[in-house]
């Protein structure tokens, strides 16, 4: 969907609801992804799945923390420059206060056995939530034989050179990506 009609209910519900996210996402920014694709895609049908997944690609090759950066372009795709402000500050706020909480009770939470216990358990949810997108993606993302080479070869790229920068992988697929399209049109 476009922009919609901004509001001021319109910005509260942005806020809120990037707020909501940033409050009770655990594991960083790749566990939002998830509970962002629910909130504007799923319930509110504000941007359709290909365009979150577009949404994702962008924000990964941003500079920044890719929540932040997913949130901003949701809330700009949503209601533009106002749109991007609010949600970037929704998910960046409740973050803000957390670190400041535990900044100032940083010696009470680190060693807290009921604190360490919840955190591991938290893990293993953050990495079921990472599956669950990987598979929501796949079905907007792998839409032909050439997505799933690349797909294949950067899994492969990640794996072989570990140390390798991520974003030399995703620009080397990006202009793989062009030139291939670009032969393809070219031949026929």
């Amino acid at each position: 969907m476009n922009q919609q009609n901004p509001t001021p209910r319109l910005f509260l519900t942005l806020f809120l609801s990037t707020f909501k996210i940033g409050l009770v996402t655990f594991g960083g920014g790749l566990a939002m992804i998830p509970f962002i694709r629910a909130e504007f895609c799923d319930k509110r049908g504000w941007i359709d799945s290909g365009q979150i997944t577009d949404i994702i690609a962008a924000s990964q090759t941003l500079p920044g923390v890719i929540a932040v950066n997913t949130s901003a372009l949701v809330g700009y795709r949503i209601a533009g420059v106002r749109g991007a402000l609010t949600a970037g500050f929704g998910s960046v706020l409740p973050s803000f206060l957390v670190i400041v909480i535990v900044a100032a009770f940083y010696n009470v939470f680190i060693e807290n056995a009921i604190v360490r216990g919840a955190l591991r358990g938290i893990s293993g949810a953050v990495a079921a939530l990472f599956a669950s997108t990987l598979i929501k993606m796949r079905r907007d993302s792998l839409i032909d034989t050439l997505a799933v080479v690349f797909f294949f070869a950067a899994l492969a790229l990640v794996f072989i050179f570990p140390g390798l920068n991520v974003i030399f992988i995703i620009l080397a697929g990006g202009l793989m990506g062009f030139v291939t399209r670009y032969l393809l049109r070219r031949a026929k």
